[in-house]
């Protein structure tokens, strides 16, 4: 598994989904379950695939915690949420 690719993907994802859900763990978690990794000529399936398991996982199962710390658990502390 390329670490560099994986990181990449799982910013990816929760950039997106932070920036796609209202912002509470409930539905950032509900936006990556809705997005699927699919076909068999993806580049980087495996990273992909880990990337957004990864993610759902901590949202799902940290869904009492603050996003900022579910961020910083997934070591990608620096994505800002969107403003209101």
């Amino acid at each position: 598994m390329d670490l560099k690719v994986y990181l990449h993907y799982l910013e990816q994802y929760v950039r997106e989904a932070l920036e796609n859900s209202d912002g509470t763990n409930a539905g950032i978690s509900g936006y990556l379950w809705e997005m699927q990794v699919s076909g068999l000529m993806v580049r980087h399936r495996f990273e992909k695939r880990k990337a957004l398991n990864e993610a759902r996982k901590a949202f799902d199962e940290h869904r009492h915690w603050p996003v900022e710390i579910v961020l910083s658990h997934l070591g990608i502390a620096k994505i800002s949420q969107p403003k209101e």
